[in-house]
């Protein structure tokens, strides 16, 4: 393997940077508080600085209290926490820039409204404040003194957020700002806002302070086209109030545009930036589900940009760059785009994780670097290969015991081994591949096609027995909403189960198909995806309020109709099924009995999993028992991955107290 370009200096203003290698502003929510800093954000940071990386953007800082959402940064107490964090990460030579940032009228702010360039409404239907002259003084006012404490905080530089649809191109776009006065109208006018912020940091903070922007276009060009990004990012750099060009895509009218996920391909942000990064003459960043530094290098070869940004690569390994340079890029934990933690983190835990990457934002409890030799091994054994049996195999070797690990199929993998056969899931496999790899390298004793009786373990003896053994499709006809009313005709040939369509190309679907979804999940959407790939015509059914709900976190429900679209699809919310006939569905309102009957060959009922306790329930008693992943209660990757980690780590007293890790070994 040959890195050309990716390893190579570059100077951004006046900054020396040691490598090409980049991670972008994005959310952790890891501060200790609503102010930025803190131990677990320095943790995170020091670990990838350690592994090498070469330029950091702090996360989306509040440079004014009427933003909300982000994490502040506008109080003197930052400055402190800075220096901490520059002391923490100086000693590896990685540069930090803090993003500045106003939400404009995305989000309200703790006064409940919100400040926007006009009243028009924010992708949330916010409607804000139009803000007047005097608090664009203050707005304005705001920004250098937040750049001010980067400063004193002695940070490298800071990055004027002008992307993604926040307040400095709500100013920008003709659809958003309709003001009739200089702020307003022209596209002179339009930038004022950002040009003065610009004008004003600049002139505060000098010229040996670094100071750039993020900017990106709208997915739709009415409200930002690349016209006018492109003449913004020429007028600024014209005017020498940048000293680098941080092109990125997409604003939350479509927030799957901003962190595409793994239906979309490497680099999938790149045509929309390589127009503004086209006009640039000073140092380019972009980035967009790049995995690997071979990738990135390309990227550079290309010649498209001078820098790029591997984000949820270094979440999903911090020691990325350090396993590449030693030849042992296969060893890499693979970030396998899913968003379920780093996304959907947010909202489940109020903080970004990673369904790969157990230690994510727990590097002072969880770091595999504190993981110690034990010099007392045990004999763990663990019932079951799909993702939570592999993790805790793999920590358990890691550790050092001796490992046994019994799956009754012939291959590892489990759930996931379906999952990866749909439609745009193939990079889900990437995760098990790779864990299958390490618990090999670890030297764990790996028993395929074994089903494990009680006897069976008993006579093994071990130590600690690790209960991986999944969930099974249930096929019953019951459903959440309404679970007296169960389904007529579920036991007729046609009605069938996402694993029994996806894992059998060759039955007979006919030419119409009814997807019944009860859980929310993703599993129905692979079935749809695979059926309208098969040219079926397919009508959805699901009993919840919405399409996909529990898929929304992840940003991957807006793709999945976007690509129905080009199938024949029909979607019935809130209904249920009541029957299955050959060739045909009974559907009805889940609020009332009215019935609709639509054409259906095939019925693939997507409902919620039997869990397979069997061996913990007869063994939980007399040994030291863990049960974890969909054996405890069907969900989904990240909860498998995180409790296989947390079964097999309290060996060694490092288990992480959560809901989670108490669960998995009180269930009786």
């Amino acid at each position: 393997m040959t890195l050309r370009h990716i390893l190579k200096p570059i100077k951004i203003g006046r900054l020396d940077v040691k490598n090409r290698i980049v991670r972008t502003g994005h959310a952790t929510y890891h501060s200790q508080d609503r102010f930025i800093g803190g131990p677990d954000l320095t943790a995170y940071h020091q670990a990838r600085a350690k592994d090498g990386c070469g330029l950091s953007m702090l996360e989306a800082g509040e440079v004014h209290e009427s933003s909300s959402h982000g994490t502040s940064i506008a109080d003197d107490r930052i400055i402190p926490r800075y220096q901490h964090l520059m002391n923490a990460v100086r000693p590896y030579g990685m540069r930090v820039f803090q993003q500045l940032w106003h939400a404009g009228n995305i989000w309200p702010a703790a006064s409940g409204f919100a400040l926007g360039a006009s009243t028009v409404a924010g992708p949330w239907g916010l409607v804000p404040l139009e803000v007047t002259h005097e608090q664009i003084e203050e707005l304005t006012s705001a920004y250098v003194a937040a750049a001010l404490r980067c400063q004193e905080g002695t940070l490298d530089g800071v990055e004027v957020h002008a992307a993604h649809g926040y307040l400095p191109v709500q100013f920008l776009s003709p659809a958003i700002n309709t003001r009739t006065d200089e702020y307003g109208g022209s596209f002179e006018n339009r930038l004022r806002f950002l040009r003065d912020i610009m004008r004003a940091v600049r002139k505060a903070v000098g010229t040996d302070f670094v100071v750039g922007a993020r900017f990106s276009t709208s997915v739709f060009s009415e409200v930002l086209g690349v016209d006018d990004m492109v003449r913004a990012v020429e007028t600024l750099q014209g005017e020498g109030l940048v000293d680098y060009v941080n092109a990125s895509y997409g604003d939350y009218f479509r927030v799957d545009s901003m962190n595409p996920g793994m239906h979309e391909p490497t680099g999938a942000n790149l045509p929309f930036a390589a127009p503004l990064m086209a006009v640039a003459k000073l140092p380019r960043i972009t980035g967009g589900r790049f995995r690997t530094l071979e990738e990135a290098d390309q990227v550079i070869h290309e010649g498209v940009a001078d820098m790029v940004s591997l984000v949820r690569a270094q979440i999903a390994d911090p020691t990325l760059i350090t396993k590449t340079l030693a030849g042992q890029a296969e060893r890499v934990r693979p970030c396998i785009a899913c968003n379920q933690g780093c996304i959907a983190g947010v909202f489940r835990d109020h903080r970004v994780g990673c369904v790969v990457n157990v230690a994510m934002g727990r590097e002072l409890t969880l770091s595999e670097d504190l993981i110690r030799p034990t010099s007392a091994p045990k004999k763990v054994m663990i019932v079951g290969g799909g993702p939570a049996g592999l993790e805790a195999a793999r920590i358990a070797a890691t550790i050092g015991h001796k490992v046994i690990l019994a799956e009754a199929m012939p291959s590892l993998g489990g759930t996931i081994n379906v999952a990866k056969r749909a439609p745009y899931l193939h990079t889900m496999g990437d995760i098990t591949y790779w864990l299958e790899a390490e618990i090999y390298r670890l030297g764990v004793e790996v028993r395929l096609n074994t089903f494990v009786e009680p006897d069976d373990v008993r006579a093994e003896k071990p130590d600690l027995l690790i209960v991986a053994t999944g969930s099974q499709p249930r096929m019953d006809g019951v459903q959440s909403c309404d679970p007296g009313a169960q389904a007529e005709g579920v036991h007729l040939p046609h009605v069938i189960s996402s694993t029994d369509l996806l894992t059998d190309p060759n039955r007979v679907l006919g030419k119409t198909a009814l997807v019944l979804d009860n859980t929310g999940q993703y599993e129905a959407i692979a079935a749809t995806d695979y059926l309208l790939s098969k040219g079926l015509a397919v009508t959805f059914v699901s009993t919840d309020f919405s399409f996909a709900e529990k898929v929304r976190p992840t940003l991957r429900d807006d793709p999945a109709l976007k690509r129905f679209e080009n199938g024949d699809f029909t979607m019935m919310i809130r209904h249920m099924l009541v029957a299955a006939r050959p060739g045909f569905a009974d559907v009805r309102p889940v609020q009332h009995s009215k019935i609709k009957t639509v054409p259906a060959d095939t019925v693939v009922l997507v409902t919620t999993n039997l869990p397979v306790r069997d061996l913990y329930l007869a063994l939980h008693k007399e040994m030291d028992v863990s049960l974890v992943g969909d054996a405890v209660t069907p969900r989904d990757l990240y909860y498998a991955i995180q409790e296989g980690h947390h079964a097999a780590r309290r060996l060694q007293g490092a288990e992480d107290l959560n809901l989670v890790g108490r669960l998995s070994r009180s269930v009786a």
